[in-house]
């Protein structure tokens, strides 16, 4: 018999309905700013805003009638200490993912630094060290990952660089040969 579903944390869920409804509605603003107006003589159902604007409208919409069912439901029994506690605890875990995004843009930042190779082997073999794979044979493998990623975008796709600031500092020759392949 399969497990039953966690129970949805209210107030949890009540932050969700409040960042996608000021989404939603900071998107149906802004909409006649981010499309333009076609030619006066075609018909308005031509109109490049009119798709995206019925579209976010009902999303506005839904949103709203969302989130007054959340606030009733949270006046009819308010949240319990425990309820609180719980979704504190989610919503700091929502915040999980941005430690990765910030290895994502220090690994784009050091691309320039260094290279696409050093930064790709750096950066697999980081985000395997902080994942918890940190034996012999998983850095091998991250290693090897890395120069797979290079032969297979740099020599097999020929997917241009930009040259990084340290191959700068080497000799002509090898400066070329760091910039073709690495």
């Amino acid at each position: 018999m399969p497990e039953p579903d966690e129970q949805t944390n209210r107030l949890e869920s009540l932050l969700l309905t409040l960042i996608f409804a000021a989404l939603s509605l900071a998107l149906l603003l802004t909409i006649f700013v981010a499309t333009r107006t076609g030619p006066a003589q075609a018909g308005w159902w031509t109109r490049p805003a009119l798709a995206p604007g019925v579209a976010l409208t009902v999303l506005v919409l839904a949103n709203a009638l969302t989130l007054w069912k959340e606030i009733a439901s949270l006046r009819r029994s308010p949240a319990t200490p425990a309820e609180w506690a719980e979704a504190r605890a989610r919503v700091i875990a929502w915040l999980r993912p941005v430690e990765f995004l910030a290895y994502f843009a220090a690994y784009l930042w050091s691309l320039k630094l260094i290279g696409y190779f050093p930064a790709t082997l750096v950066f697999v073999t980081g985000l395997m060290w902080r994942v918890g794979l940190r034996g012999g044979r998983w850095m091998l493998a991250g290693a090897l990952t890395a120069l797979a990623l290079v032969l297979i975008f740099r020599v097999g796709l020929g997917v241009w660089m930009p040259a990084p600031a340290l191959y700068d500092l080497m000799p002509g020759g090898m400066r070329t040969a760091l910039i073709r392949w690495f």
